[in-house]
């Protein structure tokens, strides 16, 4: 993995336990980077002197004692490493770590560089798109799985068991997110988490969930029907499944985020359900289930081959209900390729 470039620095710690993943292979929870323009550095400390043995790659490792951010600054300063300005994480770092870094670095200068790794990890190699495949591929099998169930009767909560026991059974690590199973009036509530209500017939079903392979993650949401819905239902599903076929088109090498987000987001109101769709159209996909970048009328980024991020426009109306329809994908040159297959229209649950 080649490292970062240091534009605004000499040297740089890099703390966010994602970032130190994703430049050195390490699972652990302690650990940073200490990179330098002739040696890059790992610390942890005793607990995980095997692990980092059998994991760390391209890093000289270092057993520290303590906390791993401040074993770093002091072994540099003992070893008389030279870190000219040194960058870190500052969205990472507190202030009482800040406070002990500033009072071992004596003569150093800070940078704040937060965001140089995410921006790295923004663009995905051919291996780590394998990987949120995979990881897309257990939810895509969850979903066969439960269209085939009895689902009208049980609680939420208890349809969320399900499919996230299916999920391990089928490979996935520690899911990077908690289900969402929001049926009838609690499908409005956009991130509304699997309750005791017990689901009902001819209602909508919301479920937005994510499986994790080898770190990396993958993000969808699908809306189902108990039964027959009402006309008002019917076409606010017909109006997000429209939305995210237009803000697809958009999704390609050098679009701007805000573009991406506006072309569903049009569309939406222009069938008269704008204020109904409050949060953003999509998100990086990676080694978190929320990274950049990010799609949303603000951003100020722009998609470039490689990335993967999600497409999810939706609609939420108090005492009607909501619809969301999601999926995972990698930009190309040729347009979006989805790496969430299961099928977007509305299917029905029993």
């Amino acid at each position: 993995m080649a490292g970062p470039r240091l534009d605004n620095c000499d040297s740089m710690l890099v703390s966010g336990i994602f970032n130190v993943r994703y430049l050195t292979g390490f699972t652990g929870s302690s650990g940073c980077v200490l990179i330098t323009p002739r040696k890059r550095y790992f610390f942890t400390d005793f607990r995980y002197r095997q692990q980092a043995a059998r994991e760390v790659r391209d890093h000289e490792v270092r057993i520290v004692g303590g906390p791993a951010l401040t074993g770093a600054a002091r072994y540099a300063m003992a070893r008389r490493i030279r870190l000219g300005v040194l960058g870190i994480e500052g969205a990472d770092v507190s202030q009482r770590s800040y406070r002990e870094l500033r009072s071992i670095l004596k003569g150093i200068r800070l940078r704040d560089v937060s965001g140089t790794i995410e921006r790295m990890r923004a663009v995905k190699s051919g291996r780590e798109i394998r990987l949120i495949e995979q990881a897309a591929a257990i939810c895509d099998r969850a979903f066969g799985r439960l269209v085939r169930k009895q689902v009208t009767g049980r609680t939420e909560k208890e349809v969320a068991w399900l499919l996230e026991g299916w999920m391990r059974q089928d490979g996935s690590e520690p899911l990077p997110f908690e289900i969402i199973v929001a049926s009838g009036p609690r499908s409005a509530l956009p991130h509304g988490v699997a309750s005791d209500r017990v689901i009902g017939p001819n209602e909508l079903v919301v479920i937005d969930m994510g499986a994790r392979v080898r770190g990396y993650c993958s993000d969808m949401t699908r809306t189902f029907a108990t039964g027959r819905l009402s006309a008002r239902r019917l076409a606010m599903h017909e109006t997000a499944l429209a939305a995210q076929a237009a803000a697809l088109k958009a999704v390609v090498p050098g679009a701007p985020c805000a573009e991406v987000d506006s072309a569903a987001r049009k569309l939406i109101e222009g069938e008269g359900y704008g204020e109904a769709f409050g949060h953003a159209l999509g998100h990086g996909v990676g080694l978190e289930a929320h990274e950049k970048p990010t799609l949303a009328p603000r951003s100020r980024e722009r998609l470039s081959a490689g990335m993967v991020v999600t497409v999810e426009p939706g609609i939420y109306l108090p005492r009607t209900g909501g619809v969301r329809i999601e999926d995972t994908v990698v930009v190309g040159p040729g347009g979006p390729r989805a790496l969430t297959r299961f099928a977007r229209d509305l299917r029905r649950l029993k």
